[in-house]
């Protein structure tokens, strides 16, 4: 089937803010049709994030991510950082007319807490690194104008507007939806909803859905062989990601793997919950007031961006 006529709904952003567990849910849905994996980063212009395909290789790449996908099932992916990709937006409008995008946003202070531990948990980040060194090699190399890494740039992503833009002229309100992050936790049942109302999907069958989270932030016993473990997964995935068994028994074994390697005290949604000893993951007041004073303007950006009388967080 021709990509560009298929429906398409894609979960364009942002990270950190409950992707995974939305795209579980909607990919739940019987008239949903999930990509093979979660991240196709198929519109991506970067080639800092590791992919199986990409946009240069023709809509015929990206239609092996929906094998054997009926004509009626709406399409499925979420890649979170296409919200930081101006290209993305385009490619996408152009390519698939009829896709609708999804963008999560997520309190900016909160969001970078758990940049910060999902960072250490995965080996990307010394377990030694505090809150306050994690946001002071920001703040410097926003200064100097120095590129970082993705998990060294959740200050800056957190000014949502400025990467909206793109969307918005692309998109018009039919096809864009803004969700935030705290109703996708208090309430996904109303925010699953939602979506399939907009895309056009009955959602009786969430009426006793469990609304599990997933890919939540939380401590691990070794991070260095966690981090090994990802890129294991990332080198078999181009082999199997179209062959559906042999994706079912990876995640059979991944399931095994992640409670093998993971440990009590995690932290859901970046907050630190009871028995959790990370003392450097505490916001000290200088930091919470110099992270209030950087974000300060977003939420009237936000409100005008979105054409909205205000934005609460």
């Amino acid at each position: 089937m021709n990509p560009a006529s298929a429906k398409h709904l894609i979960i364009a952003g942002t990270t950190r803010a409950g992707t995974t567990s939305l795209f579980n849910y909607l990919g739940d849905h019987p008239r949903v049709h999930r990509s093979t994996i979660k991240e196709t980063r198929f519109f991506l212009d970067s080639s800092e994030l590791k992919r199986i395909h990409h946009y240069e290789e023709g809509l015929g790449a990206y239609n092996t991510f929906f094998p054997d996908c009926p004509a009626e099932s709406v399409r499925l992916e979420a890649t979170p950082d296409y919200l930081y990709c101006p290209t993305a937006a385009k490619r996408i409008a152009d390519s698939l007319p009829g896709a609708v995008v999804v963008v999560i946003l997520r309190e900016p202070i909160s969001r970078l807490i758990s940049w910060r531990r999902y960072a250490i948990q995965n080996g990307l980040l010394d377990a030694k690194t505090t809150l306050t060194d994690y946001i002071q090699t920001q703040f410097d190399a926003e200064a100097t104008g120095k590129n970082l890494p993705q998990h060294l740039r959740s200050l800056k992503e957190g000014r949502y507007a400025q990467f909206l833009t793109p969307w918005v002229e692309a998109f018009d309100s039919s096809r864009l939806i803004i969700c935030h992050y705290r109703d996708l936790l208090n309430t996904p049942a109303d925010v699953t909803r939602h979506i399939c109302d907009h895309v056009g999907i009955d959602p009786a069958c969430y009426s006793n859905y469990t609304f599990d989270i997933h890919n939540e932030s939380r401590r691990v016993r070794w991070p260095k062989i966690q981090s090994a473990y990802r890129s294991l997964i990332w080198r078999i995935k181009p082999h199997i990601h179209d062959r559906p068994a042999a994706r079912a028994a990876l995640r059979k074994l991944r399931r095994s793997t992640d409670a093998a390697l993971g440990r009590s005290g995690n932290a859901v949604g970046g907050t630190p919950v009871a028995g959790t000893s990370d003392p450097g993951g505490v916001l000290t007041d200088h930091d919470r007031r110099r992270l209030e004073d950087y974000y300060r303007q977003e939420p009237a950006d936000l409100a005008r961006i979105l054409d909205l009388p205000q934005w609460q967080w």
